[in-house]
C-alpha cells in the first residue's frame, strides 16, 4: 500500500498540513478547517493523522507506566523511601497545626467529677507512693487502688501512712490488669473514671485539660501527651536505654498529635493515664467484651486493655480527644536496661493485634472517619 505523506505550505497556522503534490482546485478555499469546505479525501486524510497521533501517545504512556512499576524501576525500588518521608513531611504539617481543646471559661465539670483508678501488682512501693501523692495534687474526688490480695495488706500500711481518706484499696485473687480495672469500676461514684499507672506522675494543671474535651457529651475518651522522666544519677547504660525510651514516647507524641489533625484518629489512648465517661464502662456489653476479649478464636487477652477500649469506643460512636500541651504532660518511667527491647516486642504484638482486629474483625474505622470521629478543635 503506497504511504501518503504531509509537507506544510503556507497559508493559516490551522490548515498547515496537505498531501504531498497536492494542488488545491480554484474554487476551494486554503483554510477548509474555518470555511468547512476540504477537498474530497482530505477531511479522512487528517482523520488519520490524528488516529495515528493517538495510537503513538497511548504507545507511549503504556511504556511510560511500565517503566515505573517494573522491576528495574528507581521510583518503585524507592517507594518505600519516598512514602517514608512524604509521610514525615505531611505529619510536620499537621503536628504544627494541631491545637488542643481549650479550657472552657465556665467548665461544668470539675476535678470532684474524677475518680483515679490505678491497677497495682505490688500494691506499695516508692513510685507508687510519688504517683498517688502527684495525683491528690490535683484533687480529685477519689482514688481507688486496686492490687492482689496476696498483697492487699502492704497497700493498706501504706495508704495509712500516707494520712488521707481520699484512697480506697480494692483487689483481686490473681494478677490480671482487665479484671482488676473492672473490680474498681462499680465503686466509682463520679461521672469521669480515669485510669492511670502506677509509675506515673501528673502535673497540678492535669485534670481540667482532661475535662475540657468531656463538656462535650459526645467526646467518650480522652488522651495526654507523655514524657520520660529519667534516673537520678544515671550511669551510662541507664542513659543509653532512657535515650531510646524518650525517643519512642516523643514519636508517640508526634504521631498522635499530627493523626488527631488530620482525620480525627490516633493509634490508641494510652493507659497510662486516660479518661473515660462511666457510663461507658459500665455498660454490661462493654464488661462482658472486655473480661472475655480472644485472639484468633482461641487465645485470652489479658494485655491490651487501651487498644480494646479505644477500639470500643471508635465502633461504639464515640468521639476520642487528644490533649497535647504542656500543662497535660504525664511523666512516666520505661525500662532503662536490656527489659526495654522486651517491652518493644510487646507493643508490637500488641499493635499488630489491635490494628488487624480494627481493620478486619470491627471494620468500624473504614467509615468512621468524619462522623464518629473527629479533627479536634484549634
Amino acid at each position: 500500500m503506497a504511504r501518503v505523506g504531509f509537507i506544510a505550505v503556507d497559508g493559516p497556522r490551522r490548515s498547515s498540513l496537505q498531501p504531498t503534490g497536492f494542488v488545491w482546485p480554484s474554487h476551494y478555499s486554503r483554510d477548509p478547517i474555518r470555511h468547512n469546505s476540504c477537498p474530497p479525501g482530505y477531511a479522512s486524510l487528517c482523520s488519520l493523522r490524528l488516529l495515528n497521533r493517538l495510537k503513538k501517545s497511548i504507545a507511549y504512556f503504556a511504556m511510560g507506566v511500565s517503566e515505573i512499576f517494573s522491576y528495574d524501576s528507581p521510583l518503585l525500588r524507592n517507594s518505600p523511601l519516598i512514602y517514608r518521608y512524604l509521610r514525615l513531611v505531611v505529619n510536620l504539617f499537621a503536628f504544627c497545626r494541631h491545637r488542643p481543646v481549650p479550657l472552657p471559661e465556665a467548665p461544668l465539670l470539675t476535678c470532684q467529677d474524677v475518680t483515679v483508678v490505678i491497677p497495682s501488682l505490688q500494691g506499695d512501693g516508692g513510685e507508687l507512693w510519688d504517683t498517688i501523692q502527684s495525683i491528690l495534687a490535683t484533687e480529685p474526688h477519689e482514688i481507688i487502688l486496686v492490687t492482689v490480695e496476696a498483697h492487699e495488706l502492704r497497700a493498706r500500711m501504706m495508704v495509712k501512712s500516707m494520712g488521707t481518706s481520699k484512697v480506697r484499696i480494692c483487689s483481686v485473687a490473681q494478677a490480671n490488669k482487665r479484671r482488676q480495672m473492672v473490680c474498681a469500676i462499680p465503686e466509682v461514684r463520679t461521672e469521669i473514671t480515669i485510669f492511670a499507672d502506677d509509675d506515673v506522675t501528673w502535673p497540678k494543671t492535669l485534670l481540667p485539660w482532661m475535662l475540657a474535651p468531656l463538656e462535650d457529651e459526645r467526646y467518650g475518651g480522652v488522651g495526654t501527651n507523655q514524657r520520660l522522666r529519667r534516673a537520678e544519677c544515671p550511669n551510662l547504660q541507664q542513659r543509653m536505654w532512657g535515650y531510646l525510651g524518650a525517643l519512642y514516647l516523643e514519636r508517640r507524641n508526634f504521631d498522635c498529635a499530627s493523626c488527631m489533625y488530620m482525620d480525627g484518629g490516633l493509634p490508641c489512648l494510652s493507659g497510662r493515664t486516660v479518661a473515660y465517661r462511666t457510663r461507658i464502662l459500665r455498660d454490661p456489653a462493654f464488661t462482658y467484651s472486655f473480661t472475655h476479649e480472644e485472639w484468633l478464636g482461641q487465645y485470652r487477652m489479658y494485655a491490651d486493655d487501651d487498644n480494646f477500649i479505644t477500639r470500643w469506643l471508635v465502633s461504639h460512636g464515640q468521639k476520642i480527644a487528644y490533649q497535647y500541651h504542656k500543662q497535660s504532660e504525664v511523666q512516666t518511667t520505661l525500662e532503662d536496661n536490656p527489659k526495654f527491647l522486651r517491652q518493644c516486642l510487646r507493643w508490637s504484638r500488641s499493635n499488630w493485634r489491635s490494628n488487624i482486629t480494627s481493620m478486619f474483625c470491627d471494620g468500624q474505622i473504614w467509615t468512621s472517619v468524619g462522623s464518629s470521629v473527629t479533627r479536634s478543635p484549634r
